[in-house]
């Protein structure tokens, strides 16, 4: 069995994460996909929308089940469960988490290509290569050569770090955060889950101070769209 990971923090998930997502499933073809929203990134000390609201948003990737894009997604509170009781969360423990529980599985794990250039600053990235293979979705045109520089310093067989062929399609969890703030709805953005939690919620409100950048290490940047 293959399962995909997608880790972000999903502040809130938009349509770019949606179309990241097809795309790296589309590259790998996973058995199951698990979504799951940071809880407290060693990368920050906060994130604007609560944990509970963001487990809620990301019922959203269940889209790409409707579409065939996936044949099982799941969204898994755990790393939101482990902030409450205190626990900063690195990636390399939810992969261990998911090799208990699926110890059957074939781990890979979905993340923009600016993460990749960073990747061996991580804790413990080794163990996490060791563990599950990278699917990079690429957000800047023409940044493949570096990409595929850094990737092969870290893993020269190329058998733990795979490219899914997308286009890419900037977008931003902070930039939307600031237009949420500002009064707009970013509607083509946004899927109508997403926005009708964050008008019951409240979130993203100028009054509340929430429109800062907190992106996590697994997630930020990963917006990119399948090459037509």
């Amino acid at each position: 069995m293959r399962l995909l990971l997608y880790g972000g923090t999903f502040d809130p998930p938009h349509n770019g994460h949606l179309n990241n997502l097809r795309a790296a499933a589309a590259r790998v073809r996973p058995d199951r996909v698990v979504v799951m929203p940071a809880g407290l990134s060693p990368f920050k000390q906060s994130t604007a929308a609560p944990g509970s609201a963001r487990v809620e948003m990301c019922a959203c990737f269940r889209a790409l089940e409707a579409e065939g894009a996936v044949p099982a997604l799941c969204v898994s509170g755990w790393e939101v469960e482990q902030a409450a009781l205190g626990r900063r969360n690195y990636t390399v423990l939810t992969l261990e988490m998911l090799a208990r529980t699926y110890p059957e599985a074939e781990l890979y794990m979905a993340m923009g290509s600016d993460m990749l250039l960073s990747f061996d600053s991580w804790h413990r990235w080794q163990e996490i290569l060791r563990l599950a293979r990278l699917v990079v979705t690429s957000r800047n045109v023409g940044d493949a050569p570096e990409l595929h520089a850094k990737a092969k310093q870290m893993d020269p067989t190329g058998a733990r770090i795979l490219f899914a062929q997308v286009e890419a399609l900037p977008m931003a969890s902070s930039n939307l955060r600031s237009r949420l703030a500002a009064g707009e709805a970013c509607e083509n953005e946004l899927p109508a889950l997403v926005r009708r939690v964050i008008r019951r919620e409240g979130l993203y409100r100028a009054d509340r101070g929430e429109s800062g950048n907190h992106e996590s290490e697994t997630g930020k940047g990963a917006c990119a769209r399948p090459v037509e």
